[in-house]
């Protein structure tokens, strides 16, 4: 157990939070209309979605409240809604003590997604297997169990950090073209005082 930021963490095997699980996959041109779901395929861009659909079949939906592991770029993306999936896409179920928030899920986002070094040194036919043996450290409470509590105030904090960072940079640009324009002095001047 090593301890920073004032907590202990432990170490987990990957498989003891999450399964990972091949896809019922099927060609784009199985699509109907409509928005109801994602197609999700082996691509990074778009969170993985190709497009969206309607209704295909019942047996090819994933579950919602699931990642996407896209096998080209090896990409962990979470799935709010159900979903389909082209070829190459593994779906990654948390097990059920996990308590996902939306901040714990950008948290478990970022760690699946540090794996991704070791994913893609492996053949495809080997993510399964490397993927239930890789071990991610966790923050643990006095009870020895995850702290969701450090995890969600960890990410507030970055959250936080991260718009007080975008407010800056929005005073400095208004400030910089407050400037250039010539309209940094807001004092009025004697003649355009005396026009009001």
């Amino acid at each position: 157990m090593e301890v920073s930021y004032g907590i202990e963490w432990r170490e987990y095997s990957v498989s003891d939070l999450f399964e990972i699980k091949s896809t019922l996959s099927f060609n784009k041109d199985s699509l109907t209309n409509g928005h109801d779901y994602d197609y999700v395929t082996r691509t990074s861009q778009n969170q993985g979605v190709l497009q969206t659909t309607g209704f295909v079949n019942e047996e090819n939906i994933n579950s919602a409240k699931t990642w996407s592991l896209g096998l080209l770029q090896m990409d962990f993306f979470y799935r709010n809604r159900k979903w389909y999936a082209g070829q190459f896409v593994r779906k990654i179920i948390p097990k059920h003590d996990l308590k996902l928030t939306s901040r714990v899920i950008l948290y478990f986002s970022s760690l699946l997604n540090k794996q991704k070094l070791k994913l893609l040194s492996v053949l495809v036919r080997d993510v399964d297997e490397t993927f239930k043996n890789i071990v991610i450290n966790l923050p643990i409470n006095e009870n020895k169990e995850i702290d969701y509590n450090f995890i969600e105030a960890f990410i507030a904090e970055l959250e936080a950090q991260r718009i007080a960072e975008l407010e800056a940079q929005r005073i400095a640009e208004l400030e910089a073209y407050l400037s250039a324009t010539g309209l940094k002095d807001y004092k009025l001047t004697v003649a355009e005082q005396s026009d009001r």
